[in-house]
């Protein structure tokens, strides 16, 4: 892997459908708008006779059956509640059927609201897991300050390392144990990723990232593959020189 780019390459070739079933034109609108993208194919079925708000179904892309969730389950992403990430280890409520529903789907016309929601899910298992590496791309030195309080605590948190990038100087407070790259190559500048290890753990390892295509907008994914993962872990190790 040569660019955060290039991930996009690896997501691409793994097209799904998404089959919505409901007869709501607002709910088709928002789906069509977030997941209508090169590897996501969005089709609608009526529900016909059946009075409920509707669900939906992911093939891939031979056709497959690979799962179905309710639409009421993704408002974590298309409506989302903001939590810190150890509110989220704590909660009743799991999200984790949702993000493995859709991982390795691209999204589109993300908005800075639904990308904190998202970046969370990644958050929330590098908080709860409490050892490995966690690495986070803030483009701008104002996104990470606004974030300061969450990492002052993740560079607090057992044994759990905290390289965050951005473009630009950095001046906020944070502690000694979270590593600040700022003169890493240009792409940062555009790229909102939050990459976990997994704390030696393949099963635990999960990545998000996304390209700010138009101002406020994103274009990404997230994933749980460990090979992909690891590719990126290794990307961005190298652009930190390995501190």
């Amino acid at each position: 892997m040569h660019s955060l780019r290039d991930a996009f390459e690896n997501v691409d070739r793994r097209r799904k459908t998404l089959e919505i079933h409901t007869d709501e034109e607002s709910v088709i609108a928002e789906f069509r708008q977030q997941f209508d993208t090169r590897n996501v194919d969005v089709t609608h079925r009526s529900l016909g006779a059946i009075d409920e708000m509707g669900f939906v179904i992911v093939r891939d892309g031979d056709g497959e059956f690979r799962g179905a969730l309710g639409i009421d389950q993704f408002e974590a992403v298309l409506s989302p509640d903001l939590h810190p990430p150890w509110e989220l280890a704590e909660r009743d409520l799991d999200s984790a059927a949702l993000f493995s529903f859709l991982e390795n789907t691209l999204f589109s016309s993300y908005d800075r609201r639904q990308m904190v929601a998202t970046s969370r899910e990644i958050e929330e298992r590098a908080w709860r897991v409490g050892t490995g590496r966690l690495y986070a791309g803030f483009q701008r030195p104002a996104a990470l300050r606004a974030q300061t309080d969450v990492y002052r605590r993740f560079g607090d948190r057992d044994s759990l390392t905290v390289v965050v990038f951005i473009d630009g100087e950095y001046d906020g407070m944070l502690t000694d144990d979270v590593t600040v790259v700022t003169d890493a190559n240009d792409e940062f500048d555009a790229f909102w990723f939050v990459v976990f290890d997994g704390g030696g753990t393949d099963h635990h390892r999960c990545a998000l990232v996304a390209e700010e295509r138009d101002p406020g907008r994103y274009y990404g994914f997230w994933t749980y593959d460990p090979m992909l993962v690891g590719d990126l872990v290794a990307y961005l190790e190298a652009a930190s020189d390995g501190r």
